[in-house]
């Protein structure tokens, strides 16, 4: 009896994961053959290019003690004023694309890579501080990932780089309702967004300027139409299931 009733209810369930299954793979494209290497184009490497409201870690040190001291005497200063942007964690650029370097003003940072952040910053400094050494780095490189994901989330990602597998990783991956062929990703330029659809099926998503995701990029997971039907069909299918197998213990106690 007990088999009757695990039959009852594993076949349903059986017949729905196979269903669902061949539709979960990535890259379905690509051969399977454990024993065969295949190379995928990616596409052409991106420098992260800085924007307005991103953070930045600035460093300006000098090898002479009473100059370097000079420098962090000016950035004390500059912290304390009202104007200054100098932050705990770091410089913000400004609305116009500056960030202002206390005892010395504003230096153009947006729409360059942090290493021309550098550049520009120091031949600011120099001036002022002939032997000066700058580090820059962005401290605020954040990636949204929502919808059919298992963890919906807001990745604070240390250094420059994060790519949409690794992202998707990181929430846990997509769940079994979602739809893998668009994926949505969100960029914020100047003034507009940019919406790019990836389908995940395909390696040809590696050649895209949107697999590898920059700073506020928001990655959007639609859900497939079926969800709403497949949860509503559940809620249905389960009472008539408890019903058979109601009905079928009790049938099979009056036989006996």
């Amino acid at each position: 009896m007990r088999r009757l009733i695990s039959a009852f209810i594993f076949v349903p369930v059986f017949l729905g994961s196979c269903k669902t299954g061949k539709q979960l793979a990535y890259f379905q494209d690509l051969n399977s053959d454990p024993g065969k290497v295949q190379e995928v184009r990616i596409a052409a490497e991106s420098p992260l290019k800085l924007q307005a409201n991103d953070q930045m870690q600035i460093v300006i040190s000098s090898a002479s003690p009473v100059a370097a001291q000079l420098f962090d005497m000016m950035g004390a200063a500059g912290a304390a004023g009202t104007n200054s942007q100098v932050m705990p964690s770091g410089y913000t650029i400004s609305p116009s694309g500056n960030v202002t370097i206390p005892g010395i003003g504003d230096v153009k940072v947006a729409g360059l890579t942090t290493d021309e952040a550098k550049i520009a910053i120091r031949d600011a400094v120099v001036p002022y501080l002939k032997d000066a050494v700058v580090s820059a780095s962005l401290i605020n490189f954040r990636v949204t990932v929502m919808g059919e994901v298992a963890r919906p989330i807001t990745l604070q990602v240390a250094g420059e780089r994060m790519n949409l597998l690794e992202a998707l990783g990181m929430a846990g991956d997509l769940t079994v309702f979602a739809k893998r062929n668009t994926i949505k990703v969100l960029r914020k330029t100047s003034d507009k967004v940019e919406v790019a659809t990836l389908d995940l099926n395909n390696s040809d998503i590696m050649r895209s300027p949107y697999y590898d995701l920059k700073q506020n990029d928001i990655v959007y997971v639609e859900p497939v139409k079926r969800k709403g039907a497949q949860s509503q069909n559940l809620n249905i299918l389960i009472p008539i299931i408890t019903s058979f197998v109601s009905l079928g213990i009790v049938a099979i106690s009056r036989i006996k």
